[in-house]
């Protein structure tokens, strides 16, 4: 039991989270508590090294909604494609954790777009010590989550999306006592496109985003106390300079900034008898939540501010013709130091030929967090289909 303890604490500890009682049904972040992990990280190498921000994003990058905003999968366009990530998660502490995933999306016009997202993150296997130190068995714990999105797009400039994802998390195989958890989730998403002209052959495109993520309902791996999923809300701007240097060759300069809140209750302050003095109750629905965490910090206004994460990211990219693109990222992350202090940048790098794409994302802390060293590669291929041959 202790070896199982010990490998839950590793996969939670890189998001600043611990255990706050034994009852492994509940995890805590800095006083909000939730549980699956899997839905709060992201392992797209082209997201993460544009510093995860992905409420917003170019039109060139057209797979971007089946990650975090629904309404921006394949916008305004005929495209379709398919996407693998592989990130090994806490490589500088173990081997035995990785995340791996595949999407793909396709566009019914130029107007309507499905997509899916299946994502498993594996924890190999874990043996079950007993007080004496007797082996009492194997579990080998996962959690996954398949999502289903679709985006409706209007008038070149609106677009909205709605995704729906079933959530499993299996980490207590022959342990009494400890369920696996089967439930679901709703993504939510709205996005505004703007066109300014720059001169006849270069623009500058502007985006606005908003989505709320992971909405549904608490659960729980035992028989009391449930636990709420990580919700999020999320709103993002981006800009991009869009410049014509040649006939053949394009120049873009992709600059996003998104804020992040979690949807989930502010653990109150009690008193020794176990009475809130200042708070809100934290039993509550994850509807109620949806409100109630804009103003339930026991510190107030100020805390509400502290809560909200700020994630920056840049791109330069060098496009030929519809054949072929180099691109190069940095991202930065930033939490206010009393909820989580998790401040890292992303560094990045994509090249593209004839449809296919190579993207790598490397993650550098600066606290000494386990997540230090971190990368994801994600290959993948696309296809336009309005056209009879293959394009970027």
């Amino acid at each position: 039991m202790i070896k199982l303890i010990f490998i839950l604490f590793l996969i939670l500890i890189s998001a600043n989270i611990s255990f706050s009682q034994p009852d492994i049904s509940i995890s805590q972040i800095n006083n909000v508590e939730y549980t699956l992990p899997i839905l709060d990280i992201n392992n797209n190498a082209r997201l993460g090294g544009f510093g995860e921000v992905g409420v917003v994003s170019s039109l060139f990058y057209t797979n971007t909604g089946l990650y975090q905003n629904p309404a921006l999968i394949s916008r305004n366009a005929k495209y379709a494609g398919i996407n693998f990530s592989y990130e090994p998660w806490l490589k500088e502490i173990t081997d035995d954790l990785n995340i791996s995933s595949v999407s793909g999306f396709y566009a019914i016009d130029s107007s309507n777009a499905l997509g899916i997202n299946f994502s498993y993150f594996d924890m190999e296997h874990i043996d079950l010590i007993s007080e004496v130190d007797e082996l009492t068995g194997t579990i080998n714990p996962y959690e996954l989550f398949f999502k289903l999105g679709y985006t409706h797009s209007f008038k070149k400039s609106i677009s909205t999306g709605i995704a729906i994802k079933y959530l499993r998390s299996k980490i207590g195989d022959n342990l009494p006592d400890v369920k696996t958890i089967n439930s679901f989730a709703v993504d939510i998403g709205f996005n505004y496109d703007k066109k300014y002209k720059l001169n006849q052959s270069s623009c500058l495109n502007t985006s606005l985003g908003v989505a709320i993520t992971d909405f549904g309902p608490r659960v729980s791996y035992t028989s009391s106390d449930k636990s709420f999923i990580p919700t999020r809300f999320m709103a993002g701007l981006f800009i991009n300079p869009d410049i014509d240097i040649s006939h053949k060759f394009r120049f873009n300069i992709e600059l996003g900034y998104q804020a992040e809140k979690y949807l989930v209750p502010t653990l109150p302050i009690y008193d020794t008898e176990g009475n809130i003095i200042d708070g809100y109750n934290p039993d509550i629905s994850s509807f109620k939540a949806l409100y109630q965490s804009f103003y339930d910090s026991p510190g107030g206004f100020e805390e509400e501010v502290n809560e909200i994460k700020h994630k920056f990211g840049s791109e330069l990219r060098l496009s030929y013709s519809d054949i072929a693109y180099f691109a190069f990222r940095h991202g930065r992350k930033i939490e206010h130091e009393t909820k989580g202090n998790r401040n890292y940048q992303t560094f990045g790098y994509g090249i593209g030929l004839y449809g296919f794409m190579l993207d790598y994302m490397r993650l550098k802390t600066e606290n000494d967090s386990p997540l230090d060293g971190t990368w994801i590669l994600t290959v993948g291929y696309r296809i336009n289909l309005d056209k009879t041959f293959l394009k970027f």
